[in-house]
């Protein structure tokens, strides 16, 4: 997807780790979660249903949450993310892109 980048992080416990950097303006589909994700911002600033998280901030979110984040910031948003369960996106091109992107 145009303005989002990622590496997959070595992780033993089962879930993913994931470093993501997204541009200016640029969203995340919207989506769930089938179970945890931490999110921690390194640089840049995104918004969501939940608030807005900048540099520093920790998202922790659940499967009761649906959000789409989108990024605020006049800099590229980096952000270490951590999950224990796969996303669980809630429209159709989410859920078409899913198998490509190992969401």
């Amino acid at each position: 997807m145009s303005g989002i980048s990622y590496y997959d992080l070595d992780c033993q416990s089962g879930g993913v780790s994931r470093l993501m950097r997204i541009a200016p303006g640029k969203n995340i589909l919207p989506h769930t979660h089938k179970g945890n994700e931490l999110t921690l911002v390194l640089q840049g600033s995104f918004c969501d249903e939940i608030g807005r998280f900048a540099r520093g901030d920790i998202a922790d979110l659940d499967e009761q949450v649906e959000h789409q984040p989108l990024v605020d910031s006049n800099v590229d948003c980096i952000c270490l993310i951590a999950t224990d369960a796969p996303l669980k996106f809630t429209t159709l091109l989410g859920r078409l892109v899913q198998p490509v992107t190992g969401f």
